[in-house]
């Protein structure tokens, strides 16, 4: 019985351990979403590898093993491969960045522009923060928000380039496109109005975040432009109030939010000026000025009951209200409610 019973514990503890073995193998450590505009999906991690299969920005992928700088991933389409883990991101991040762009799908347009350079986007103002994606160059933005955030040096910046001191630089939260069609191109044309619409089918995602302002060259309408840089004012959102009739066809008027000196001012704008077109001297003229603001934005655009142009925002000292103003033709008043109705005053001055 004792010889039967050594015979049979091994040949069990064998069984055990091939059943162990040759068991189905459940690999598992997590999920991830790619933050790139695209990335191969490879055969091995060897140096002699294959391409199997390409993944893009917002697909959802299992992991299931690390090795190295790689993660072996199984895609929704059933394909297994190795990604590199830097064009991935966790779920909690890519939940953080779905509801970034939830929050300003319904944010007025500020100002539109394009990127300079490579340009990261981040999750909050700040180059420390989490990468959500990188912008080439030339890609379109909608600008709809604007912040401020410690300037940190990292290692591609030059040397010397930061001086002493605390600096801060400013932030645009900005709408764009993850992936543009194949083939597009991204050259400024003309005086075309940069699209960030995705199209059906185009392979395009819509995506929300935070880049560094200077990255972004913005596209301002010539008219704003010449009476920005008289007056030695930087642009950082302008809107179309209207349009007027004139022999060579409709003309826009403008309303130009700017500020004056460095990066890092707690105001989002300090001036505001309207630009209207004089159909008899045929030029734009600066109709309303009003300095020494502390806007915030967004600025809302609108009319009144009349067809009127309005324009709102908020200030953040002082009365720290809302203010609204209307546009009369070429004259610009503030409108302030009273118990009586509403009332309107003179703002701002007219250019001679």
């Amino acid at each position: 019985m004792k010889r039967k019973l050594l015979v049979a514990i091994p040949l069990l503890l064998l069984v055990v351990i091939a059943a162990w073995i040759v068991r189905p193998k459940h690999e598992y450590i997590g999920e991830a979403y790619v933050s790139t505009k695209s990335t191969a999906i490879l055969s091995s991690v060897a140096q002699v590898r294959q391409e199997v299969g390409e993944l893009h920005y917002g697909e959802h992928v299992v992991m299931l093993a690390k090795r190295n700088e790689f993660v072996k991933v199984r895609t929704g389409a059933g394909i297994v491969g190795w990604v590199d883990a830097h064009q991935l991101m966790d779920p909690q991040l890519w939940q953080r960045s779905v509801m970034l762009l939830k929050s300003v799908q319904d944010q007025p347009v500020q100002a539109r522009g394009r990127t300079k350079v490579a340009t990261n986007l981040h999750v909050e103002p700040g180059r420390t923060s989490a990468r959500l994606y990188q912008f080439g160059r030339g890609v379109p933005v909608e600008i709809v928000g604007r912040a401020t955030a410690d300037w940190v040096q990292v290692s591609d910046e030059k040397e010397g380039s930061n001086p002493e001191g605390t600096k801060k630089e400013d932030w645009f939260l900005v709408r764009g496109v993850a992936m543009r069609p194949p083939g597009e191109t991204t050259a400024r044309t003309g005086t075309a109005i940069p699209s960030t619409t995705t199209n059906p089918g185009d392979g395009s995602a819509p995506i929300a975040g935070w880049v560094v302002a200077r990255f972004v060259e913005l596209d301002v309408p010539d008219a704003v432009r010449e009476g920005a840089n008289s007056a030695n004012i930087r642009p950082v959102g302008w809107f179309e109030l209207n349009r007027v009739q004139d022999d060579s066809g409709e003309k826009p008027q403008y309303l130009l939010a700017a500020t004056r000196g460095p990066e890092g001012q707690a105001c989002d704008f300090t001036n505001l000026r309207v630009f209207t077109w004089n159909k008899r001297k045929t030029r734009y003229e600066t109709a309303f000025i009003e300095n020494d603001l502390c806007g915030a934005m967004p600025i809302r655009v609108g009319k009144d009951a009349k067809g009127n142009p309005e324009f709102k925002f908020k200030v953040t000292d002082g009365e720290k209200d809302e203010r609204t103003y209307r546009l009369l033709q070429t004259v610009v008043r503030r409108v302030r409610e009273t118990e009586a109705g509403t009332k309107l005053t003179a703002a701002g001055r007219k250019s001679k």
